[in-house]
């Protein structure tokens, strides 16, 4: 009876959870969702820094979700301090209209320390392999004539 009650084109759960594992060994492209985060720190010594990265990890939990973010900040006061953290559970729901709160203190950089806080902006979709991977692209390579004879 269940596969009868079955819609057309659907897949029980065990091969829907099959069919993911093996997208993701072979690099499909999927879409990811990430929040952007961005502002200006606290102010510490007379001055502030701004921020701005994007959500990096999700993290599920009972009814909902948070992300890791880290980031370095832009150059105040000849220095910049670099964060990381953990974001607060979903608001407004999991879905496309959600966002959270972050608050985290920066490492410290010229001796002292930034509070970065603020809401995240709703999801972003980021088209993208299910592989995290980096890639470096080397444009020109200049071979230079040394005076000296090398082997």
């Amino acid at each position: 009876m269940k596969a009868q009650n079955r819609k057309a084109g659907q897949l029980p759960a065990k091969l829907e959870k099959l069919k993911s594992r093996q997208s993701k060994k072979i690099g499909i492209r999927q879409d990811r969702f990430q929040h952007r985060m961005s502002g200006r720190t606290s102010i510490t010594l007379g001055h502030r820094h701004n921020f701005l990265n994007f959500t990096d990890r999700f993290i599920p939990g009972r009814g909902t979700h948070r992300h890791t973010f880290n980031g370095i900040t832009r150059v105040a006061d000849g220095h910049r301090h670099s964060y990381a953290g953990i974001t607060g559970r979903a608001i407004n729901g999991q879905g496309p209209r959600h966002f959270h709160r972050f608050r985290q203190v920066t490492r410290i950089a010229d001796g002292h320390t930034h509070v970065i806080s603020g809401r995240t902006s709703i999801p972003i979709r980021v088209s993208g392999s299910s592989r995290h991977v980096h890639k470096i692209i080397v444009q020109k390579i200049k071979k230079h004539k040394c005076c000296c004879n090398h082997n």
